[in-house]
């Protein structure tokens, strides 16, 4: 592939902008939007430090904020270490995880770390592909009416997505909290 993981980020901006142009009666995301900001879910390892520059562009107060949630977050939630438990104990703290919000979730409603969001944030609301193989639809507020080639058009395809090995599973949470300790927060 030989991009960096910014490139990435960037191409993954690009075509999301590009099906809003193209598809807006198709796509329901906006400001306030944050329907997808419940539950948590694995992010890449590539995803740790773009969150910690996120993080320390924010207001110390703010930063704060966002840190002490994360670290309420995982001490609630029996947080497990995704790289070492098997794959039944994390669907179980994922299911029982579903409802919390993204301790970067404003009271507002906005990510508070929108431009150093991870990549599966990016690319939420669009349906997947691999390749030339159609995944189907991710939100359920979007693609509701749209036709299949409209869907196919639209979809985000998964090679650009990072192949998480047991090694490169985190949450948001996590990663909030890695890089509150990396940089001495």
């Amino acid at each position: 592939m030989g991009d960096d993981y910014k490139s990435i980020l960037d191409r993954a901006d690009a075509f999301f902008a590009t099906v809003i142009g193209e598809q807006p009666q198709n796509l329901q995301c906006g400001r306030g939007c944050s329907l997808c900001c419940y539950g948590l879910f694995e992010i890449g390892s590539g995803d740790v430090p773009v969150i910690a520059d996120g993080l320390a562009r924010l207001d110390p107060a703010r930063r704060k904020k966002v840190i002490r949630t994360a670290q309420e977050m995982m001490a609630s939630t029996a947080h497990p270490n995704l790289r070492e438990c098997a794959p039944e104990e994390k669907q179980a703290f994922f299911d029982r995880t579903s409802s919390l919000a993204c301790p970067a979730l404003s009271e507002s409603g906005e990510c508070q770390i929108y431009d150093a969001r991870p990549l599966v944030c990016r690319t939420f609301g669009l349906p997947h592909r691999e390749g030339d193989t159609f995944i189907g639809d991710i939100c359920e507020l979007n693609f509701t009416q749209a036709t299949d080639a409209e869907k196919e058009r639209a979809a985000w395809d998964l090679e650009w997505e990072d192949e998480l090995g047991p090694e490169d599973e985190f949450t948001v949470p996590e990663a909030i909290v890695i890089a509150a300790r990396l940089r001495g927060w």
